[in-house]
C-alpha cells in the first residue's frame, strides 16, 4: 500500500529564470545578461565583463514579486476539486561589488538570490496526496576576478556557492480515517564555478560568452508524520523513515549563454541573448513508501531535455541622467505535457517589461516592472493510490518590480 510519494521541486535555472528571480542590473525581462555588462551585478552575470568599469562600484538590489496561480482540475479519482488559489509577495534581496585594481586586474563578488519556486495547493484538493505545498530557495555567493587582455578581448570567471532550501507537504490516505500528512525540509550546500569571454569590437558593439559549471547541492532532512493511522505508522517504522535523514541529490543543470550588445546613433542600444540549459541531465529523486518494500527512497531519473532561453532588449537614453528601456524573454518548456508532475509543473516561460534609470544625489537609481507568464502546466498524472489528476492551470503569472540603487566611488 503507497503511503506518500512526495517530489522535490525544481531548481528553475541558476540565472534566475522564474518570476521569483532576482534580475540584476539587466534590462528589462533578463534581456542584455551577457553583454551589457554595464554595472557591478557583471561579477555574477557576465564576469568578463567586469573589465569594463573604470571605479569601484556597489549595487544593492530588492525586487517584490507577487504571483498568482491556481491549477484546474479536469478530471480526477480523488474528491477534492481544483486546488486552491496561491497568490504570495515575495521580497528579494541582492547585493553587487566590483572594484578595479590597476588597467588589466579587476576583482568582484556578489550576494543574491538567484532562483526560487514554489506551488500551494491546498491542503483537500484532488491532488493532495502528490503535492500540498512545495518551496525551494537559492542564496548564491560568487566570487570574480577580471582580466584584460587586450584591447578588445577579457576574460572573468570563479567560483560560485549555492546554498538551497527546500519544503516539500503532502497528504497521506490513511485507512478509514482522516488524512495524515508528511513533509520534508532539507538544505544544503554545492559548489561550482564560471567563467566568460567578452570581445569589445568597437565602443558600440560586443559579444559576450558565458559557462556555467553543473553544481550538485547535497540536500538531507528528516521526513515529519502527522496523524498517521496504526498500520501505516508500524510500516514506517520498520523502514527506520520516521528517523532517518532522508538524502535528496539532483542537478542544477550547467548552462551556456550567449549575447550581443549594439549601440546605434548617439543614444539607442539594444541587446540580444541565447542560453542553453542542459536540463536533459537534470535529475531528481522522490520518496515513496510502499508496504511491500523494503526502502524509502527510490531514485529516479526525470524526463527532461535541453531548453532555451531567448531574450531581447532596447534602451533609449532621453538625457544624461534619464533613460528608458524594454525588454522581453521567452524560454522553452523542459518536459512535455505528457511527462510533466504537479509536483514540478515546469513549461514555458514569457515575460515582458520596461525600465527607468535616473540620478538622485549621487546614486543611480534602476527601475523595471515585468509581467511573467508560466505557462498553463497541461498534464495528466497517475500514480496508482495517490491518486490521478488531469487539469491545467487556469492562473499562472508574476508582476515583478525591481529596484537596484547604483553607488559608484
Amino acid at each position: 500500500m503507497q503511503v506518500k510519494r512526495m517530489y522535490l521541486p525544481a531548481v528553475w535555472l541558476l540565472a534566475g529564470l522564474s518570476a521569483f528571480a532576482a534580475q540584476a542590473d539587466v534590462g528589462p525581462a533578463l534581456s542584455g545578461l551577457t553583454a551589457r555588462a554595464e554595472s557591478a551585478s557583471t561579477v555574477f552575470t557576465s564576469p568578463a565583463g567586469i573589465t569594463r568599469l573604470d571605479q569601484p562600484e556597489l549595487l544593492v538590489q530588492a525586487s517584490l514579486a507577487f504571483s498568482s496561480a491556481k491549477f484546474e482540475v479536469d478530471e480526477s479519482n480523488v474528491d477534492g476539486g481544483s486546488a486552491d488559489s496561491d497568490t504570495r509577495f515575495l521580497a528579494i534581496p541582492g547585493v553587487y561589488y566590483a572594484h578595479p585594481l590597476n588597467d588589466r586586474w579587476s576583482v568582484g563578488a556578489s550576494l543574491s538570490v538567484p532562483s526560487g519556486f514554489g506551488n500551494a495547493y491546498g491542503k483537500d484538493w484532488a491532488g493532495r496526496y502528490l503535492s500540498e505545498d512545495s518551496e525551494l530557495a537559492f542564496v548564491a555567493l560568487a566570487g570574480t576576478v577580471g582580466y584584460e587582455l587586450s584591447d578588445h578581448w577579457s576574460v572573468g570567471g570563479g567560483p560560485i556557492m549555492v546554498y538551497t532550501d527546500s519544503m516539500t507537504k503532502a497528504r497521506i490516505r490513511n485507512i478509514g480515517g482522516s488524512d495524515g500528512r508528511i513533509k520534508l525540509e532539507e538544505d544544503g550546500v554545492g559548489f561550482g564555478w564560471q567563467l566568460g569571454f567578452m570581445y569589445e569590437m568597437n565602443a558600440d558593439t560586443r559579444f559576450g560568452v558565458v559557462y556555467r559549471s553543473e553544481i550538485d547541492p547535497d540536500l538531507s532532512g528528516k521526513p515529519e508524520f502527522n496523524n498517521i493511522g496504526p498500520v501505516l505508522k508500524a510500516g514506517i517504522g520498520a523502514l527506520g523513515l520516521r528517523n532517518q535523514n532522508i538524502d535528496v541529490k539532483f542537478k542544477v543543470p550547467e548552462q551556456l549563454a550567449l549575447g550581443y550588445y549594439q549601440g546605434f546613433g548617439e543614444d539607442w542600444s539594444f541587446t540580444l541573448d541565447a542560453m542553453w540549459i542542459n536540463m536533459s541531465a537534470f535529475g531528481i529523486n522522490h520518496v515513496s513508501v510502499n508496504s511491500d518494500t523494503t526502502s524509502g527512497t527510490v531514485a529516479v531519473q526525470g524526463d527532461y531535455k535541453d531548453t532555451w532561453l531567448f531574450s531581447a532588449g532596447l534602451r533609449y537614453q532621453y538625457r544624461p541622467d534619464l533613460a528608458f528601456s524594454a525588454g522581453a524573454m521567452y524560454m522553452t518548456s523542459p518536459t512535455s505535457d505528457g511527462r510533466r508532475t504537479i509536483a514540478l509543473p515546469l513549461d514555458r516561460v514569457f515575460a515582458a517589461g520596461g525600465g527607468v534609470e535616473w540620478q538622485w544625489k549621487g546614486f543611480e537609481i534602476h527601475n523595471s516592472l515585468n509581467y511573467v507568464h508560466i505557462g498553463d502546466g497541461n498534464l495528466d498524472q497517475d500514480n496508482g493510490l495517490a491518486g490521478r489528476i488531469k487539469g491545467s492551470f487556469d492562473t499562472h503569472y508574476a508582476v515583478v518590480l525591481d529596484t537596484q540603487i547604483i553607488k559608484r566611488f
